[in-house]
């Protein structure tokens, strides 16, 4: 399971890998049902800043355990499903890493690539057996990719995606004439521009970020769509772990309402998470340039020993309470 001890300094990536966690122990469970070869690939891999030496806080990392979880659960109940991940990782120091996973994982099926994802492509899709369900992860370190040139794994039957759109510095590139041809390759079905002009003339004002953003985020849905024949998409707002903005998007698309109704449960679950985490980091943040935290957390500690403040979410080995513990008197 994903600690938040492991995501020091990158709290956002804490939020998207309990969202991830969550939704693919649930998805992978309920697939196994029906198909007996699930397939999780994830075309930029890394590992980057990965706190331990079996890269839990890694999204393969996530991924693969999930995978184990269903697998094991399946097997209890006399079902033997084949779990296998293929992984793509082009940056050769990250990929000297990445290929440590297959002997540390090695009740998994795991293939890895050194190579750029959309060159090996090919190569991944006649790979993945035809009667599997696949699971494909797209989180770049950037945005600038050519949507049409995935349309061959996005179309593929029996699979899912997600997508990791960097709103923040898509938004930011949206007023940038140079990265106009970079961001029609990334919604390639519809024009973003006279989407992002005909808002403004409808509000008549200037819009504001939540504006650009539904406005940004429906022009590449809508083209992940089309691509992808996909029947629902729906996307998760991860925000920066100390401003109210949003940081990027998880986009997600499949053709079965089952999996848009586990997106939308692991959804809640994930923004839960992040509202916990988001408090936690302002918190520290605060103290630490304060210097006061330890004082006031350590008052809070006596007055609760005293019996004179209540924390019910107080958790056990915890000396100093929490942003996001809830105060009562007695």
């Amino acid at each position: 399971m994903v600690s938040l001890k492991d995501y020091a300094g990158r709290e956002q990536s804490y939020v998207k890998h309990v969202f991830l966690e969550r939704y693919l122990e649930v998805l992978v469970h309920k697939t196994a049902s029906t198909y007996l070869h699930i397939v999780y690939v994830d075309g930029f891999a890394g590992p980057w800043q990965s706190a331990n030496e079996r890269f839990e806080d890694t999204s393969f990392g996530v991924a693969i355990n999930a995978l184990r979880r269903a697998r094991d659960s399946w097997k209890k109940k006399g079902r033997a499903v084949r779990m296998s991940a293929y992984l793509v990782e082009r940056d050769l120091a990250a990929y000297a890493k990445l290929a440590l996973v297959t002997e540390r994982y090695s009740d998994i099926t795991i293939k890895t690539y050194s190579a750029d994802f959309l060159a090996v492509l090919p190569e991944i899709l006649k790979d993945i057996p035809s009667d599997a369900f696949a699971f494909l992860l797209i989180d770049p370190k950037g945005w600038r990719i050519p949507l049409r040139a995935l349309a061959p794994m996005l179309a593929r039957p029996r699979s899912e995606v997600i997508f990791n759109f960097m709103f923040d510095f898509i938004n930011r590139a949206a007023s940038i004439d140079d990265s106009v041809t970079r961001l029609n390759e990334l919604m390639p079905c519809v024009d973003w521009r006279v989407k992002l002009d005909q808002a403004e003339r409808v509000t008549g004002r200037s819009l504001t970020p939540e504006e650009r953003k539904e406005t940004l985020v429906g022009a590449f849905t809508e083209s992940l769509a089309l691509l992808g024949g996909y029947k629902y998409v729906a996307e998760a707002t991860i925000l920066r772990p100390l401003a109210d903005r949003p940081l990027y998007c998880l986009c997600y698309a499949s053709r079965h309402e089952r999996g848009i109704e586990t997106f939308r449960d692991c959804q809640v679950k994930a923004l839960a998470a992040q509202s916990k985490t988001r408090a936690t980091t302002k918190l520290r943040h605060a103290a630490a340039s304060s210097g006061q935290g330890e004082f006031f957390g350590s008052i809070a500690a006596r007055l609760r020993e005293r019996g004179e403040l209540l924390f019910p979410d107080w958790e056990k080995r915890k000396r100093v309470p929490q942003a996001y513990y809830r105060t009562q008197r007695p």
